[in-house]
């Protein structure tokens, strides 16, 4: 199903985001930028939520 495709790809993003922030805080980066990282993580998570939420409504209707 495509909207699999789609939240699967989001998710993956997601975990390249947290990777990212993984090797920040290893390698000490300034915390405003792992803050940011976190942020700009916690934003894709919401909105693959969101995508979820909406995709079921429709296909429930």
């Amino acid at each position: 199903m495509e909207a699999d495709k789609d939240i699967i790809n989001r998710l993956k993003r997601v975990e390249g985001q947290n990777r990212e922030m993984i090797r920040m805080i290893e390698e000490e980066k300034d915390c405003r930028s792992v803050i940011h990282q976190m942020n700009a993580a916690k934003t894709a998570i919401d909105r693959a939520i969101g995508y979820t939420v909406a995709n079921h409504l429709e296909n429930s209707i």
